[in-house]
């Protein structure tokens, strides 16, 4: 253990129904808590001076980032090489009021983290917001999605600047802002690089994993034991899939190929398949995003909807699909897209 509490201060554990835990998150020890996929949160609303956390980075890669938000104001965490528990002060000399809080994980598969508790004054007051959501969201995607270099303004239209994970803010991914429109509890199952199948796409890669082997999982990186996720946990009235970015990695044009471009579609049918029965009343949006790629890629998606010929799943093009830039899109491109599923969601999909 890295850390002591601070004299009049005291920890408000992990397991304390002071919390409102929302995403896809590890809860075998009730007691540490695993945030895995990004934008998993953890809200509260505290009384007093002073808040912090303590956590555990499960580092899977040189430089992780961890985030909250005091009373809506951003607090960005370097975690740099810790590997055990230690305590962040996240706010200090605040006024004596009540505030909010929210923990989430900025980024993918980088790292997990095992969240033990908040630390905060010792005659503090605290209470689980018990936020009523109106809808459920459940996103699965790429580093689009995980909200990948969103923080690089300037760079809008641009490739990537020069980075090392400092950019990456799921907040500002269009999951996560759509979600906040819609007042969405949203699981965002988003991972850089992830492509369809196993040995396609960028992520890991000395072991390229697809999100077939990682849609049905809780805790999903290859470089951990992998656990199943419970279905049962969470029925989303919704569900957008963004895959087929990183499809064309190592073959770009695989997809142009009658035998690939059946094979890819049928394993993306069996996907969706398999959610619609977990999910019989949900509807399904395909999209691919505003960072460049082949338009071949949209059209099967359109392939897919027509052979699939129910009401309930359905393809939407943003209107800057695949050209709106070379590098990842920057939080400003990211509300664009957000703002136009939120438009789609309330004349087609709610």
């Amino acid at each position: 253990m890295a850390y002591t509490i601070p004299e009049n201060k005291k920890l408000i554990p992990a397991d304390s129904d002071a919390f409102q835990y929302v995403g896809r998150i590890d809860f075998d020890d009730p007691k540490r808590p695993v945030l895995i996929w990004p934008y998993s949160y953890i809200d509260t609303i505290f009384t007093g001076t002073s808040v912090g956390m303590i956590i555990k980075n499960i580092r899977m890669q040189d430089h992780t980032y961890m985030g909250a938000q005091v009373d809506g104001r951003m607090v960005t965490l370097d975690l740099g090489d810790d590997a055990e528990d230690k305590l962040w002060m996240l706010a200090e000399d605040l006024e004596d009021t009540e505030h909010t809080l929210r923990i989430y994980k900025r980024m993918a598969a980088a790292n997990y983290i095992e969240f033990t508790g908040i630390v905060v004054d010792e005659g503090a007051q605290v209470r689980n917001p018990e936020h009523k959501y109106d809808y459920k969201l459940e996103v699965y995607g790429d580093s689009v999605t995980a909200g990948e270099v969103t923080e690089a303004l300037g760079y809008e239209g641009q490739c990537d600047p020069a980075h090392h994970s400092q950019f990456d803010n799921s907040h500002f991914s269009y999951a996560a802002m759509l979600a906040r429109k819609l007042n969405a509890e949203a699981h965002i199952m988003g991972q850089g690089g992830i492509s369809l199948f196993d040995g396609t796409g960028y992520f890991c890669a000395d072991q390229l994993t697809g999100m077939l082997s990682c849609y049905d999982k809780m805790e999903y990186s290859p470089y951990k034991p992998r656990k199943d996720w419970d279905f049962s946990r969470f029925t989303p009235d919704a569900v957008i899939v963004a895959i087929g970015q990183n499809d064309a990695h190592p073959d770009p044009d695989a997809i142009k190929r009658p035998d690939y471009r059946r094979k890819w579609k049928d394993a993306y049918i069996g996907m969706l398949n398999d959610l619609r029965g977990k999910y019989p009343k949900a509807k399904f949006v395909l999209i691919l995003t505003v960072l460049g790629h082949d338009p071949t890629w949209d059209e099967a998606l359109d392939e897919i909807v027509e052979e699939m010929a129910t009401p309930d799943v359905t393809h939407y093009t943003f209107e800057r699909c695949g050209r709106g830039t070379n590098g990842h899109p920057r939080a400003t491109e990211q509300e664009e897209m957000a703002g136009e599923l939120y438009r789609y969601f309330r004349s087609d999909i709610l």
